[in-house]
């Protein structure tokens, strides 16, 4: 089957793997995620609600391709339906500017591939990069949920974008506390790829707890100027996705051979949907500042 066949027939056949929901609706939705990366989900709306899970099925279709059954696709989709319900219930979804206060949290993303998605949410320029501001739905075990913020919102809730800033980044801290981590420790086999130790021993990963959304962390107050201090040196920071920077200890790198390294993973390694810069960024320990 091609996938939109694939979709047309989970479409058909899921609300028989679902008989204790009274269905009104099911239907197949694209939505548009980070870097304008396109993913297709199926939408199951109960009788009487209008907020919903969206299941998205492109792993479905990978896993199908690959042998599975239809019929253990469906069932499997139905359970991540009601793990979806479950987490849906227990959650407090209060979106309103109470709610807004303990939940809103940043994240950073690429400026020219987000550009169009931009124009309607509330952000803030970055160098090559922007700030945007999401709505924490969950987090817990099974992962991290939340909601973009659009200009409608901050409209509804009176807020402005300085004022949701400053909300955002408390939170974002206080919910995702940075880690910074010997690049030994993330990755086991980074003696067969980098042999020699001192190189090694240059090199830091920042993310947070969770591991997710984790290169926001760059935006912490204080949280470069430590650990450059801690350091004694300034510091080349490397974006290697979404969900990390990578921390250099040396100043005698050459910039352009570190850029050309970004565009090999990127290009190589780290998926669309997660792509974060090709740039490479400056922390200078004297002045207390980042530069591109």
């Amino acid at each position: 089957m091609s996938f939109e066949e694939f979709c047309c027939e989970i479409l058909e056949n899921v609300v028989n793997y679902l008989p204790d929901y009274n269905i009104e609706t099911a239907k197949i939705e694209k939505v548009t995620k980070n870097n304008g990366v396109e993913c297709t989900g199926i939408v199951i709306v109960l009788e009487g609600e209008n907020v919903a899970p969206n299941i998205y099925l492109d792993y479905y279709f990978m896993i199908y391709k690959q042998g599975r059954s239809l019929d253990d696709i469906l069932r499997m989709i139905s359970e991540e339906y009601e793990r979806a319900r479950d987490t849906m219930s227990r959650s407090n979804f209060n979106v309103d500017i109470d709610g807004l206060r303990d939940n809103a949290v940043i994240k950073l993303v690429n400026y020219e591939r987000n550009k169009e998605k931009l124009k309607d949410c509330p952000h803030i320029k970055y160098f090559d990069l922007a700030i945007t501001f999401r709505f924490l739905v969950k987090m817990d075990e099974c992962g991290v949920a939340s909601a973009l913020i659009s200009n409608s919102d901050i409209k509804k809730w009176n807020v402005s974008k300085e004022e949701l800033y400053q909300i955002a980044k408390e939170n974002t801290r206080r919910l995702f506390p940075e880690t910074i981590r010997a690049i030994d420790e993330i990755l086991p086999d980074m003696e067969e790829i980098c042999p020699d130790l001192d190189d090694r021993n240059k090199l830091y990963v920042l993310s947070n707890e969770s591991g997710v959304n984790g290169a926001t962390c760059v935006l912490y107050d204080d949280v470069i100027k430590n650990f450059a201090n801690s350091m004694g040196c300034s510091l080349f920071i490397m974006p290697s996705s979404i969900h990390e920077m990578i921390l250099i200890c040396c100043e005698e790198v050459e910039k352009e051979r570190l850029k050309k390294l970004v565009k090999e993973v990127n290009k190589f390694i780290v998926s669309e949907i997660d792509y974060l810069s090709d740039s490479v960024y400056f922390y200078d320990l004297e002045t207390d500042k980042i530069t591109i």
